[in-house]
């Protein structure tokens, strides 16, 4: 039986492996047809009305991060998504998406080779996680680990080589998502709604 297809809008690289995770961890039946990556959280806020239109066509999913917005609810209204078309759902991942990825505890300290301790317990409470895990990163066990994620000294780059490379990595093949929920309720709530996304058995 095929499958219901979902067009996904994302981003990064980082968040559509994510988003890729999420829609197989869900009891239910989509397909994604085929991932847009904008590059910037500005592109994508400006793709809203395009994706209100295109998901009469194709159901859309977009997940965006929370950023510096005070909470999702003020970031809907300033980008526009609000009385959704019922084939368009939008999630965001407070405060990024690193924050559901230090949200497995065990298996993010486990792939970076560091503590379980020194993750934070409450990864969303973290004011930004993407540093928060590079942070992470650098007291590695795992010298070329560390090398890859963090960015070298006097880099303009935010990011090392192959953080994103890696990380997408940990989301396919090691990252927990029953965990990761239960530290996250950004995620926790996305799962529920994607769950739910359009009637089960009308296509």
């Amino acid at each position: 039986m095929t499958g219901r297809a979902i067009l996904v809008a994302v981003e990064d690289e980082l968040s559509a492996a994510v988003m890729r995770r999420l829609v197989a961890s869900v009891d239910r039946d989509f397909v994604i047809d085929r991932i847009i990556n904008t590059r910037g959280n500005g592109p994508l806020r400006a793709g809203v009305p395009k994706f209100k239109s295109a998901s009469h066509v194709l159901p859309h999913v977009v997940l965006t991060d929370l950023d510096r917005s005070p909470c999702p609810p003020d970031l809907l209204q300033k980008w526009g998504a609000i009385n959704l078309p019922a084939q368009l759902l939008v999630r965001v991942a407070v405060r990024e998406v690193e924050a559901w990825l230090l949200a497995d505890r065990f298996g993010i300290a486990d792939f970076l080779a560091v503590a379980a301790i020194k993750v934070p317990a409450n990864p969303e409470g973290e004011t930004d996680p993407k540093r928060t895990l590079i942070n992470l990163a650098r007291r590695s066990r795992k010298r070329r680990l560390a090398q890859e994620l963090v960015p070298t000294p006097g880099s303009p780059n935010k990011i090392g080589p192959f953080y994103n490379a890696r990380l997408t990595e940990f989301v396919s093949r090691q990252w927990n998502v029953v965990q990761a929920r239960g530290n996250a309720p950004s995620l926790d709530r996305a799962l529920a709604r994607l769950s739910t996304f359009l009637p089960i058995g009308k296509k």
